[in-house]
């Protein structure tokens, strides 16, 4: 889509000087979207870990699998602490579960971990506290682990804390292909800069973050901004029914899923944005965006995929 230089300033985004961006339209979300074939199995579209939770959040375990299993993934599993791992059973009966650790807060078993790295995707962090069990848990996944990872909320938080001075050279020395999800204020916390600063000249500042740590960066706004460091992707989609807690959860189990069925970390930044963006601004038109939730974000996103897959057109074009 063609870029709206009056819209960039509406939003506040300022390109960096010599940059290109693209705007996602459905054109582009339909040809990044994962095919699918009638003769199939569950095993075609990948497996999906959602690693989350605990006792003071809850619902975010919850947000990110139940996003994760509409995002298409053959199979989705929650890795949860045994103490709210029985709430969540047969809430989403689709939904397999599995045990992090004993009590209510993770915390880090070498055994489990290992667990997860046949999953062809990985969302960690999400609802789970900022700590340092949490910390050495990312760690483990960005030094042993080879599929997609999707880092949001506690898993960056307690990177941000505990990695240091070392955090560049723990992401740039990962297996995996990384994306990292944050919001301004976590944004702020792994590059050390102000809020303001992050928020005036985001786009700069994240393109440097990705190429210096050799990661993919999706900062989530009212505009997001998604980059590999060369490439910027911006998500116009969405609305103000998104600023509220569980969105950025759902943000991160669509990536999963999406991952899981063979996008990379990028296209699945690029095509999850879209999408969520999407499913905010159908339910809009049924909810308002005062009373939208991030649980209404997941019943629409079955909406959002219908959007992309009947209405694109041949040349994109269109939002």
């Amino acid at each position: 889509m063609k870029i709206d230089m009056c819209m960039l300033e509406e939003f506040g985004v300022c390109l960096p000087k010599g940059v290109c961006a693209v705007a996602t339209d459905r054109g582009i979300a339909k040809a990044l979207l994962p095919k699918r074939w009638r003769n199939s199995h569950k095993g075609n579209y990948g497996r999906a870990a959602i690693v989350a939770g605990s006792v003071e959040y809850t619902g975010a375990a919850y947000l990110s699998a139940a996003a994760c299993l509409r995002s298409g993934a053959g199979y989705t599993v929650l890795f949860t602490p045994s103490d709210i791992l029985p709430w969540y059973a047969l809430k989403v009966p689709e939904i397999l579960l599995k045990q992090t650790n004993e009590g209510g807060r993770y915390a880090f078993n070498e055994d489990t971990m290992a667990q997860l790295l046949s999953y062809d995707s990985i969302a960690y962090g999400m609802g789970m506290g900022a700590s340092r069990e949490v910390f050495k848990g990312a760690e483990y996944l960005l030094t042993h682990y080879e599929g997609k990872l999707i880092l949001d909320a506690d898993g960056l938080n307690s990177l941000a804390q505990f990695a240091g001075e070392g955090l560049e050279t723990l992401f740039k020395n990962s297996k995996c292909d990384v994306i990292v999800t944050p919001h301004g204020k976590e944004f702020s916390r792994l590059t050390r800069l102000r809020v303001d600063e992050v928020l005036k000249n985001g786009a700069e500042i994240a393109m440097r973050f990705a190429k210096a740590c050799e990661v993919n960066v999706l900062l989530k706004n009212a505009l997001s901004l998604i980059t590999d460091g060369e490439r910027l992707a911006l998500n116009l989609t969405g609305n103000s029914g998104q600023a509220k807690g569980g969105s950025g959860d759902v943000l991160s189990g669509v990536l999963a899923g999406l991952c899981a069925g063979g996008l990379t970390a990028l296209e699945g930044g690029i095509l999850g944005a879209y999408l969520v963006g999407k499913a905010a601004e159908l339910a809009a038109v049924d909810f308002t965006e005062y009373s939208l939730t991030a649980s209404e974000l997941i019943a629409y996103l079955p909406r959002a995929f219908l959007f992309v897959t009947e209405n694109a057109n041949k040349d994109g074009g269109e939002q």
